[in-house]
């Protein structure tokens, strides 16, 4: 997540990672009736459109890359994932940029703060067809949207929230923008480009110019907006018209859109900026190797709380034996940046310490001109800070394309690899692959308590500036360091002196929101995660009830844990929390809990392992209702949907054989045709009466043979995600696919 972390928050001033640029302003883009901002939202729509919870396959997993043309049409898509790719690494995947990209357009053009978690994983392969399109009709949208978790009132929504920027492009969908027709072939979707109720309220009070909604959209069969926004008899699009409601409202939307996430795939607790994190932190053995040169910087949130009253910064630290240093190491100012809503200062420090008692921790101590200081300490562990193995930034290099890498190991260790994560190119695709590749280093000599290894390798010129890199041994590392950050020369360990210029800087770094966070250890760039205050949410006047909720059952007191999550299909958080409120957040998933009190999960299916928890585990009040329980510090008031999910439907005389290809130029099965907009399972097995095979297509469709009339291939389930138009609780093909009967022998 620090990486993540970094690149949301740090848009401007020192350290500043630029991923915002792109979209600031709001009004910035690639070319004429271009927006950024909008192209950044439309990509993570279409990303997340394939997919389907009820199987729990697709949505955000950057599958998009594989599926550019066809249905995701024209350069914006392209442009986005380019852009995107120098941020591409091991801990920050192309799905979590996608989504971070929706955060960062957002707020760039004045929207809500969408919360942004992490830990998607990229796709290798496209997804099953199934964007919506403007010629789509009401029923085929709410297959699509119901197909990826959302009700007909969400789909209204969250289609307001992504047509409030951008609009329709000529090139892209001439019979909806006529070429010729507006200024640089483009309409927008109304008459701001600022993330706002517009798109609502010009639509409500009938003087909308979204080119979905009139002009020769609507002779086209195109007008896609009019026919979602009037499928409630616009009641959702008129109570988004007020300000207030359409951003809590795209906060929430935006949020489930790029949650939609495949089985199996757990998300972190959204990202919020740490009040202290420390950046950069390198240990480098010296000339002679008597001592260590300790290095590094201190962020400190300076939102609340100004620069100007911080008096100053220091590092009080533990030797390797967990003894404390007589003395702290002072910090001086180095810079300033600054995020959308946040700023911060960091503090330099560079101090020298005996190789032979050397750090296992540090604490940070800030002062501020009141004279109070804060203790922030790690859950009381410290900062952990491991000295088995380092890089020798000063003695490594990259000359030309060859990357040569310097490491001292502590006996009695004399081992080492270097881990290359590297980007690698695919024909076709446009994002890169990220390929692991490992390098022995070899001893070379001895230095103080230290063995110094080397080792090299050749990169390809693309590589050269934009490769992480870790140095290993055993269960230590020196992780994700940049070759873009190493010197062209590299400077002999006894002629090094007191020099530190070459060493680089780390962009993986120890990180705490508070006096009270944990950490993971053995990298001298460790990591740390947050952990939750004390609450006073708990009561001994607890309900004597058992929770209830129509629609559910209550499964019981079920634990969790934060680097596990059990539910990570949504999550949301709240001072109001109620089972309603979470109820229907979670609507179309299997399961749903509240936890701590004010916090909301849902799940099609537990993602990891969760066990029964005595019911007094769940003692915390819900912040909206006093009188019920939602859940407690890693514990879950669980509830299971008692509606049934989509499935293949059992037909007497039949059985089901699979989800198989078809074509619109080609059909598979060719004997009878019987389009029907009630269709079922049982209907299309009797309207095939006489014949052998039987497949329902696109939730409206049946088509009945003997034998294959054109090739077929049998595809995955995930493919064939329609609901039938008569039964929505049977399944029935998709856009070219079937799903396909067989007469029982």
């Amino acid at each position: 997540m620090d990486e993540l972390e970094d690149i949301m928050f740090l848009n401007s001033g020192y350290r500043a990672r630029g991923f915002a640029a792109p979209v600031t302003p709001c009004s910035k883009g690639a070319g004429p009736g271009r927006i950024a901002a909008a192209e950044y939202i439309r990509t993570a729509f279409h990303d997340m459109a394939t997919g389907n919870v009820f199987q729990g396959t697709g949505g955000a997993d950057a599958s998009i890359v594989f599926e550019l043309g066809g249905d995701n049409p024209g350069p914006g898509f392209p442009t986005t994932l380019t852009t995107f790719v120098p941020y591409l690494t091991s801990r920050s995947s192309m799905a979590d940029l996608i989504a971070m990209g929706v955060y960062t357009s957002v707020r760039s053009c004045g929207g809500p703060v969408v919360p942004i978690r992490t830990g998607r994983i990229d796709a290798t392969e496209a997804g099953p067809p199934g964007v919506p399109q403007p010629q789509n009709s009401l029923f085929t949208f709410q297959n699509q949207f119901s197909r990826t978790g959302f009700d007909t009132t969400q789909m209204i929504q969250v289609v307001a929230c992504g047509h409030t920027l951008g609009g329709a492009h000529a090139a892209n969908f001439p019979q909806i923008v006529p070429p010729g027709s507006a200024p640089d072939d483009f309409k927008s979707f109304d008459s701001t480009q600022r993330f706002d109720e517009k798109i609502a309220s010009e639509y409500v009070a009938g003087v909308s110019t979204d080119p979905l909604t009139v002009g020769p959209s609507q002779a086209a069969g195109r007008a896609s907006d009019l026919r979602v926004f009037t499928a409630d008899g616009n009641a959702t699009i008129t109570s988004m018209a007020d300000p207030a409601t359409f951003a809590s409202t795209c906060q929430a939307m935006l949020q489930k859109m790029i949650d939609v996430v495949p089985g199996g795939v757990t998300l972190t607790d959204p990202i919020v900026p740490y009040d202290i994190k420390p950046v950069a932190l390198q240990l480098t053995l010296q000339a002679g190797g008597s001592e260590i040169q300790f290095s590094g910087e201190i962020r400190v949130r300076t939102t609340s709380r100004p620069a100007s009253q911080i008096s100053n910064v220091q590092l009080a630290y533990k030797d390797r034996t967990g003894g404390s240093a007589s003395s702290n190491i002072v910090t001086a100012s180095k810079g300033t940046a600054a995020g959308f809503d946040d700023s911060f200062t960091f503090y330099a420090f560079s101090t020298k310490i005996s190789s032979q008692t050397s750090i296992s921790a540090f604490n940070v101590l800030v002062t501020l001109a009141s004279g109070a200081t804060e203790t922030y300490n790690n859950n009381g562990n410290g900062y952990p800070i491991q000295d088995t193995v380092m890089l020798q930034a000063p003695q490594s290099c990259i000359a030309g394309s060859q990357l040569s890498i310097t490491a001292a190991v502590r006996a009695p260790a004399t081992a080492a690899n270097l881990v290359l994560s590297l980007k690698v190119p695919r024909s076709g695709i446009i994002t890169p692959a990220l390929q692991s590749q490992t390098v022995a280093l070899t001893q070379q000599s001895t230095v103080g308590p230290y063995s110094i290894v080397t080792g090299t390798y050749t990169l390809d010129t693309a590589q050269v500036q934009d490769t992480i890199f870790d140095i290993v041994s055993g269960q230590a590392s020196d992780s994700f360091k940049r070759t873009g950050d190493l010197g062209t020369t590299c400077i002999p360990l006894d002629s090094a002196g007191t020099s530190s210029s070459a060493s680089p800087s780390s962009s993986s770094t120890s990180t705490s929101s508070s006096s009270s966070s944990t950490s993971s250890s053995f990298t001298s760039t460790t990591l740390a995660t947050s952990t939750r205050p004390t609450s006073s949410a708990t009561s001994s006047s607890l309900p004597n009830s058992t929770p209830s909720l129509a629609g559910y059952t209550y499964q019981g007191c079920y634990t969790d844990s934060t680097s596990a999550r059990v539910l990570t299909g949504r999550y949301s958080t709240s001072s109001t929390m109620t089972y309603k409120s979470c109820s229907t957040f979670c609507a179309g998933y299997t399961y749903f809990a509240t936890e701590y009190s004010s916090q909301c999960y849902c799940g099609q299916s537990f993602a990891n392992p969760t066990n029964p928890a005595p019911a007094s585990d769940c003692s915390m009040k819900c912040s909206g209702d006093a009188t019920t329980v939602c859940g407690g510090p890693g514990r879950m008031t669980l509830f299971k949907s008692t509606a049934p999910v989509p499935s293949n439907a059992t037909v007497a005389g039949w059985t089901y054989d699979g989800c198989y290809t078809d074509s619109t130029s080609a059909r598979v099965l060719t004997g009878k045709y019987v389009p029907d907009s009630g269709v079922t399972i049982e209907k299309c097995a009797a309207a095939c009466k006489g014949y052998s095979i039987f497949g329902a297509e696109y939730g409206t469709q049946c088509y009945c043979a003997n034998t294959f009339s054109n090739p077929s291939t049998k595809v995955a389930e995930r493919d064939c995600g329609f609901t039938c138009g008569g039964n929505a609780l049977q399944l029935c093909g998709a856009g070219n696919r079937l799903s396909l009967y067989r007469k029982s022998a």
